[in-house]
């Protein structure tokens, strides 16, 4: 009866809870918010079996709001669709129309104002026997004006199906206007082009028959982080041909070496010629990236305020390894790091008098501790190069990873309470396993120090890594290797150095107790860890992981049955636990937009966008940027001990500063570039910018007179309004 009732519940706590965010409301074919309305529409009114029906997302936005273009420029992201379609039927790729610029203060966007159709293929197969076609359609859109809202929608259409297509009256004409707007796939006749590649950028060649003349153009690149889409793109004559320039990226994110997009040009008429656009795909003479100087981090800081050199050369290659060699070896004073570091000095204690096997741990824990941030940077380098933007602790913003790592801490504090025998699952106990796998065990456990190691950034660690991000892959792996290597360094040399080990104390019947009281740090590192997953996917998150500890739970107690009992309760336990870390990757998890949610700030910290920070700039006050994520836990201790103190506060409010927080914890491309632009690659990074000139950045690790003292030459004077 008892085991019944615990399966009972454990059924309980997988079936997904109502008012996803995809179950909001019935789908429909018509979705409407105070902004933009978006109908599914079909061109066809009858789909035919072995041919393609072509049906588009039609936007109405209200006037001055717009969305995003495939490229969306310097921030945003594009609208995107989740098919459900029948088996056997497939949806192509959107047809983008042509984009316009959108320029928000200091920076430019790619995007679609008024009306615009995102036309989609359907393709049918002709073996396809049901009468009807259901669509359903999962879009997801930012909207921007001065602001932006993520917004979602579920879009449902059913169509007819016969042999042959018969087109809707009604919507021809609207989808023959939307192919007017797509780009031509090539050229027009008679037109040479060519490319090719500078210091600066890039420079589009256009040689036009005579009779036409061109007034203006624009470029539109397909891929982000190649090209600087705020600069200005001058076209000018040399001789037969006439020349647009086009600058680079400050900090690209890969070689520049075609020139692949969209290009808009005007016919001469003081802006009443004929406007035409066509893709163009053009390999450039030079296909070495330059490396453009990338706006100064440094600026003028006052006394006693650490700011960051810029990553454009002037720190040389053997600093950047020597500041990734002291980040690493400081990140072992982290708060993250230390439920790990315990265990590991615990187990060396009671191995002291076996130098050589120590020694062997201590080498092989440091090839789990290097091995695993090489593995880690390559990660990040082949997702960054495949076009994400991604930075340190990238694996932190995955619900399913933060789900995973709490259950993973859990059943190692219960192991260290006595309450779970992992290792009764192979008919061993914990230190008898440990004891017989040494190798595996060090290994893992460096691997294990790495993966909780990744949401802090110590001192020495940012510069480190923002320089690491901009060069060759071979440096940037030396570097993340030197970040191991110090993070290894004082364990290996503890184990190594008898007289450093005789400052341990002795092994004796209290290291049990200890062993059983460093459970709390890891209860603490889930109760953080559950935080963290609420802070991404919502309150859904409390039960989705609470069911998943249960179900760990479950697993502790399976372990002391016996027989079949014990195999089939444990393998149960451990698919639910795995299942409830896997929920938030389901569509039906949340619906929250990866960089959508920002922290709770409060009336005195506003969310950061690139428009919030191009409006507070060009008000001439400064700006105080706090980019963090709540899995990095040296931002909560910067937040809770500095940034919250009351003369902080009033330094900002004498300073008259604009007060902005960039929420990292979810991947959010915009802010992944802003940090690229400061040349650093994770978090905390705090930005000072001033009225004019160039940006300042504070320590990693902050006090209050830091602060304080930065924000003194912008105080106003007493009694001054």
């Amino acid at each position: 009866m008892t085991l019944r009732l615990l399966l009972l519940l454990l059924f309980a706590c997988l079936v997904p809870p109502a008012g996803g965010a995809w179950a909001t409301t019935a789908p429909a074919a018509e979705a409407r918010t105070p902004h933009a309305s978006v109908v599914l529409v079909a061109e066809q009114a009858t789909a035919a079996r072995g041919a393609t029906t072509w049906v588009g997302l039609r936007f109405r936005l209200q006037p001055n709001w717009h969305i995003y273009w495939q490229n969306p420029g310097d921030s945003g992201y594009p609208p995107s669709i989740a098919w459900e379609l029948p088996g056997g039927v497939s949806a192509g790729d959107i047809r983008w129309p042509t984009p316009e610029r959108l320029p928000v203060g200091p920076l430019t966007n790619f995007g679609h104002t008024g009306e615009v159709t995102l036309a989609v293929p359907i393709s049918v197969p002709a073996a396809y026997a049901a009468g009807e076609l259901p669509l359903l359609a999962r879009v997801r859109w930012l909207v921007c004006e001065d602001v932006c809202i993520p917004e979602s929608a579920t879009l449902s259409l059913t169509l007819p199906v016969s042999a042959v297509a018969r087109p809707d009256p009604a919507r021809v004409a609207a989808f023959a206007e939307a192919r007017a707007r797509w780009p031509a796939v090539a050229a027009p006749a008679g037109w040479r082009l060519s490319a090719a590649r500078h210091d600066s950028g890039a420079s589009l060649r256009l040689e036009t028959p005579s009779a036409v003349v061109i007034d203006a153009a624009s470029f539109f690149p397909f891929d982000e982080g190649l090209m600087d889409a705020a600069a200005e793109q001058k076209l000018h004559r040399q001789g037969e041909e006439q020349v647009l320039e086009l600058r680079a990226a400050a900090v690209p994110v890969a070689p520049w070496s075609r020139l692949a997009g969209v290009l808009v040009v005007q016919a001469a008429g003081a802006g009443t010629g004929p406007r035409q656009s066509f893709v163009v795909d053009l390999p450039l003479a030079t296909a070495a990236a330059s490396r453009s100087s990338p706006a100064s981090a440094a600026g003028r800081a006052p006394a006693g305020v650490g700011t960051a050199s810029a990553a454009d050369g002037s720190l040389p290659f053997l600093v950047v390894v020597l500041l990734a060699l002291a980040g690493g070896a400081l990140l072992n004073l982290m708060p993250c790091v230390f439920p790990v570091l315990s265990i590991k000095l615990l187990a060396l204690m009671q191995h002291e008098d076996e130098p050589f096997p120590a020694r062997q741990h201590a080498l092989l824990y440091s090839a789990g501790v290097v091995g695993s941030f090489l593995a880690l940077a390559a990660l990040l380098l082949a997702l960054r190069a495949a076009g994400a933007s991604l930075g340190w602790g990238f694996q932190l913003q995955s619900p399913v990873v933060i789900g995973l790592l709490a259950m993973l801490f859990f059943a190692l504090g219960l192991s260290l309470s006595g309450a779970l025998l992992i290792g009764s699952i192979a008919a061993d106990v914990p230190g008898t396993w440990r004891r017989r796998h040494p190798k595996v065990d060090a290994l893992a456990s460096g691997g294990l120090a790495v993966l909780v190691a990744s949401p802090c950034t110590g001192p020495f660690m940012g510069a480190a890594l923002g320089a690491a991000l901009t060069l060759p892959a071979a440096q940037t792996l030396l570097v993340f290797a030197a970040l191991g290597i110090g993070m290894a360094l004082p364990f290996a040399l503890l184990v190594r150095d008898p007289a450093l080990r005789r400052w341990l104390p002795r092994p004796g019947p209290w290291m049990e107790r200890l062993k059983e009281f460093l459970a709390l740090p890891l209860y603490a590192t889930v109760v953080w860890l559950g935080w963290v997953l609420a802070e991404q996917i919502g309150t859904t998150a409390v039960l989705t992981l609470g069911c998943g500890l249960v179900a760990v739970g479950l697993l502790a107690w399976s372990l002391r049955l016996a027989g079949w009992r014990r195999r089939g309760v444990a393998t149960l336990a451990l698919l639910a636990a795995l299942a409830a870390a896997l929920w938030p990757a389901l569509p039906v998890g949340d619906g929250v937009a990866p960089g959508a949610r920002q922290t709770h700030t409060g009336g005195t910290w506003q969310p950061w966008t690139p428009a919030a920070l191009a409006t507070a700039r060009a008000s001439q006050r400064p700006v105080f940027v706090d980019f963090t994520a709540a899995w990095c836990v040296t931002c909560q201790l910067n937040k809770r001990l500095v940034l919250e103190r009351s003369e902080v506060l009033a330094a900002f409010a004498s300073a008259d500063a604009v007060l902005l927080r960039a929420d990292w914890t979810r991947q959010d491309p915009a802010i992944t570039a802003e940090l690229a632009r400061l040349e650093r690659g994770g978090v905390p990074v705090y930005a000072l910018y001033p009225p004019s000139g160039e940006v300042t950045l504070l320590p990693e690790i902050l006090s209050p007179t830091m602060v304080i003292d930065a924000l003194r030459p912008y105080r106003r004077p007493a009694g001054d309004t």
